[in-house]
């Protein structure tokens, strides 16, 4: 199979699973944002290997599969620091649910310790 269009194939195919996934909701629009994009940068460039050619040049790679290795490895990188970025709001967001059941269960204890000293009040946000 011709180079080309086994990446337009491949490109093709990661596209139409990222798009089912935000339809079947596993995957939000925020978060396929990217994956989206680095399809679209593919198909341009698996038709277009000219633009592949003059980028590799202005980068300053002799091969344009250099450029290509090059580019799969910031690839790398950025998905790694987004999935960093997502570990860290999801940490975040673990910590503030746990300290919010600590303090209903100490006031709920507060309550059934003295049951006519205490109301309930609605959690504060």
């Amino acid at each position: 199979m011709h180079p080309k269009i086994f990446t337009i194939l491949v490109s093709s195919i990661i596209f139409f699973i990222v798009v089912d996934s935000i339809r079947r909701q596993k995957m939000t629009f925020k978060y396929s944002i990217f994956w989206l994009g680095t399809c679209f940068l593919a198909l341009v460039l698996g038709i277009n290997d000219r633009i592949l050619a003059r980028m590799s040049e202005l980068a300053g790679f002799s091969l344009p599969s250099n450029f290509i290795f090059f580019l799969l490895l910031a690839f790398f990188i950025v998905l790694s620091f987004l999935l960093t970025i997502y570990v860290n709001e999801q940490n975040t967001r673990t910590e503030t649910l746990a300290q919010a059941v600590a303090l209903l269960e100490h006031k709920l204890n507060q309550t059934l310790q003295n049951p006519e000293d205490k109301k309930i009040e609605p959690a504060k946000k």
